[in-house]
């Protein structure tokens, strides 16, 4: 069976027993900072497992996107080196909610296995919880395994749990028994083992508990099923292949290695498969995890991407001198693009992406790999790494952890993890921020209903506090700081980009102002200082700041002919890699593999305008996410939509978006949009910020102000000014230029005569210069000459323009130019105030006022070290 007719398989043995099929979410967890990717089926069902979200089915087969590079479940340092490990794989998975449990999830897995595509029922062991009697039970009395095939294990191996926290519970495995030529011989061998005789394919979890952040496992209101099988895995074994690599997943991939770097797989020796296998996996998680929005960054999964990267780039180096890591995103296209079409739209964004990613990084990695090089040179027979030095691999030319230890394993050393991880929580702990979002209290079934969308006052009743310390109460006194939920409000929370509403609520006829504003679960929070006692079911109006919110729908409603304009200009590969919305402006980031010129931007910034002259309505309407999709509506990553109502947010014949934000009533309520800055603030993604309605109409007052001002003082058009301006630019340039080469001219000449001036001491000659107005390279130039032209120790002091601070180069051609000796030189010149840094026999350095005394300083050092 091929990979095309297993998914085919999969969906129809499912649907056609009830399950509704549903499609793999974005690689980019919504709304759940507890996850860097999605890495498990269950990832985007988590609120149904939780009870806080309610769907129209109850049983669901899909099959997902993963990837597991980090936190919990990484598996990065074993690609390439084992049969199995990827960090990108797709999950088949059966779920059930409150529906079907343990017996039948067992029965449709071995159904499917031993009937539908027919998998030898002899070879199949299984593993249980070794707490779990139901489930053994199930497997021995009602399927018939023969008992010595079903092996109790512990909570590590049989007890699964998506995160650090969230819905958890007992589980049990399937694997085949792919013989001795994998592993053990002993009949002792079984599933726990850790040779790869027993490949697990399928696992099944039960889910039972909900683990809080005290690791406290709390029972879920409902049980629930949610079983992963790799389809890459089920690939191998159907396929009857030795690893994952030889299925028709991966083979393509592999044929296109073999051909940019001219090698062979089949024949390669053990470490150069291991490239193969590492490239073929990286690429695939790469790609689509770009496409799925991710861009390469410092932190988060931005950095859990770069370091997948520069991993690929390293192993790419063992191939081929050539970088052909990202000419490989094409043989991911043919093998999935078909199951995601985003991968073919977004072609281009990603090949850019990967491309200056690579190029950014192979500079650093022949300087880092040459700094590492000398550190094994010099510690001589050291057997590791210090910490010290792999974090400054990391911190200085970008090595992650995980790169060093593959250089360090090729050298046959160790590295200091612990080390490292010292030198990193020191550097976490500088930099630290507090986010300021707290968790509250509050039980999961209270909710809060959100009217701003029709209203910007409400009144409605308390229905509960929670204090300072972040107790659920039922009273707060006057004066204390504290949150309240009410069962309705029209504050919209920040969400989609739109930040959260300003506003004042009122108590008794007391008024203050909201001070913070959070939702949890289904329930609106707002803060406040109590201006009196308040109490559960005291009423509260709470009002929105009118002008901010006016505002905030303007940029709302202008982002989104922004997103229209740029598919108009730059086609459907355009895709909003994160936006946000104030009163003041918005900004919209948005991945794009091409500059964006002026012209465009002018052309982009036209649409807008014309569609707000046009006066369009702005319709909303609630509806199925399929139904949506359907219609072509655009929904955007990191965002969470419930499948069963979402909001779309159209303007006719121009857009129509996923969106839970607020909008004006037409698009003539914006009045008019300025963009006022484009910008790259990363690898393939660009950034435009822009102003709308009194804003934008204040500025270009401004710019035609500043405009009719310049043409007045240059006696030109208005029109011309941009043009005037330009020329008299390019003519100061030129002036800058002339006058650098009579300062280099009349350096030169007066050379000679600094020569003849000399100051001589017993072992070495030396030349104070002083050079007024003088940039630091052109002291340094001076410097250099005078050095050629005459042996010794030379200073060069110069002031630039109008700054009483001052430059020193002091170069020294001799043999007092030591290392120690120039070090000790720098010390001593800090007695006149000259500090600075050494390289080489040259010392760069300043002073924030003109030396006195610096002729006895050079004088004591000349002696100091010539004796």
């Amino acid at each position: 069976m091929k990979s095309s007719e297993l998914r085919h398989a999969f969906f129809t043995f499912f649907t056609q027993r009830g399950h509704t099929s549903v499609p793999s979410s974005s690689l980019i967890p919504a709304d759940d900072p507890t996850l860097l990717f999605a890495n498990a089926g269950m990832n985007q069902f988590k609120g149904l497992f939780l009870g806080t979200e309610q769907r129209t089915y109850t049983r669901a087969v899909s099959i997902q996107k993963c990837i597991r590079a980090g936190g919990k479940h990484n598996d990065l340092e074993n690609v390439g080196f084992t049969d199995r490990h990827l960090t990108f794989f797709e999950m088949m998975g059966n779920f059930s909610f409150g529906d079907y449990f343990k017996h039948e999830a067992i029965l449709f897995a071995w159904e499917f296995l031993t009937n539908t595509i027919a998998l030898n029922p002899d070879t199949l062991w299984v593993s249980v919880f070794e707490q779990d009697n139901e489930a053994y039970d199930i497997w021995h009395t009602h399927i018939g395994i023969p008992r010595q095939r079903i092996i109790r294990l512990g909570a590590r191996d049989n007890f699964w749990q998506m995160g650090d926290t969230g819905p958890c519970g007992p589980c049990t495995e399937i694997y085949v028994d792919r013989g001795t030529n994998y592993g053990c011989a002993e009949n002792t061998c079984a599933p726990g083992c850790h040779c790869n005789r027993f490949l697990e394919i399928w696992n099944l979890v039960f889910m039972q508990y909900n683990r809080q952040s005290d690791g406290i496992d709390l029972p879920l209101a409902k049980t629930g099923v949610d079983t992963g099988m790799g389809l890459d895995r089920l690939c191998a074994v159907v396929q009857n292949v030795s690893s994952v690599f030889e299925t028709d997943l991966f083979m393509p991939i592999i044929t296109a290695i073999e051909r940019l770097s001219e090698k062979r797989y089949a024949s390669s020796t053990p470490d150069i498969k291991a490239a193969f296998r590492v490239l073929a996996d990286h690429i695939r998680s790469t790609t689509c995890a770009i496409a799925d929005g991710c861009v390469p960054a410092a932190d988060g999964r931005g950095y859990v991407l770069r370091k997948i990267i520069r991993r690929a780039a390293l192993f790419a180096q063992k191939l081929s001198p050539e970088p052909f890591f990202p000419a490989l995103v094409d043989s991911v296209i043919s093998t999935l693009g078909p199951w995601y079409p985003d991968l073919t739209t977004r072609r281009d964004v990603i090949y850019t992406i990967l491309s200056q990613e690579v190029e950014q990084f192979s500079r650093n990695l022949t300087r880092g790999t040459q700094v590492l090089t000398n550190h094994f040179t010099e510690s001589g027979p050291a057997h590791t790494i210090s910490g010290t030095m792999a974090f400054t691999l990391y911190d200085t030319y970008g090595f992650p952890l995980e790169l060093t230890k593959v250089i360090a394993h090729e050298h046959g050393v160790s590295v200091d993890v612990a080390g490292f991880e010292k030198e990193m929580d020191r550097q976490r702990a500088q930099s630290i921020k507090k986010s300021g979002t707290p968790v509250l209290p509050i039980p999961t079934t209270m909710s809060t209903t959100f009217t701003g969308y029709s209203e910007l006052l409400s009144k409605a009743p308390v229905q509960a506090l929670i204090t300072e310390h972040n107790t659920l109460t039922t009273t707060v006194e006057s004066g204390t700081d504290c949150w309240v939920i009410t069962t309705q409000t029209p504050f919209y929370v920040e969400c989609g980009g739109q930040v959260s509403d300003q506003g004042v609520v009122q108590i008794n006829g007391y008024t203050t102002p909201i001070t913070g504003l959070l939702k949890q679960g289904n329930a609106i929070a707002f803060r406040i200082t109590a201006p009196q006692q308040i109490r559960c079911g005291d009423f509260i109006t709470m009002q929105v700041d009118q002008q901010a919110r006016a505002q905030t729908t303007k940029n709302h409603t202008a982002t989104h002919l922004l997103q229209a304009a740029l598919m108009a200009q730059f086609g459907p590969s355009i895709k909003q890699a994160g936006s946000l919305v104030t009163p003041h402006y918005l900004r919209f980031d948005f991945s794009c593999a091409v500059p964006v010129t002026t012209a465009q931007l002018q052309s982009i910034e036209t649409i807008i305008n014309e569609q707000i002259c046009n006066n369009i309505p702005v319709n909303t309407r609630i509806t199925t996410l399929a139904e949506a999709q359907q219609a072509g509506v655009t929904a955007f990553f990191g965002e969470k939509y419930n499948p069963e109502q979402v909001r779309v947010v159209a303007i006719p014949g121009v857009s129509a978006e996923l969106c839970g934000g607020t909008h004006v009533r037409a698009t003539g309520d914006i009045g008019l949009c300025k963009i006022t800055e484009l910008s790259s603030p990363s690898a393939g993604n660009k950034r435009i910020v822009a102003v709308t309605g009194p804003t934008a109409f204040r500025l270009f007052q401004t710019i035609a102000s500043t405009a009719k001002s310049i043409s007045l003082q240059l006696r030109v058009p208005e029109e011309r000014v941009y043009d005037t301006v330009a020329g008299q630019q390019e003519h100061i340039k030129q002036l800058h230029t002339q006058l650098r080469t009579n300062r280099k001219e009349l350096i030169t000449l007066r050379m000679p005569r600094w020569v003849e001036q000399m100051h001589t001491t017993s072992s070495l000659s030396y030349g104070i210069v002083v050079l007024e107005q003088v940039p630091v390279d052109e002291l340094r130039d001076a410097a250099q000459q005078l050095a050629a032209q005459a042996s010794g120790l030379w200073c060069v002091i110069g002031t630039e323009l109008a700054q009483e601070k001052v430059s020193c180069i002091i170069t020294v051609t001799s043999g007092l130019s030591t290392a120690t000796a120039m070090k000790d030189l720098l010390s001593m010149l800090a007695t006149v105030h000259i500090k600075g840094g050494v390289r080489d026999t040259t010392i760069h350095g300043g002073a924030p006022r003109m030396p006195e005394g610096l002729r006895s300083v050079i004088e004591a050092w000349i002696q100091k070290h010539s004796t």
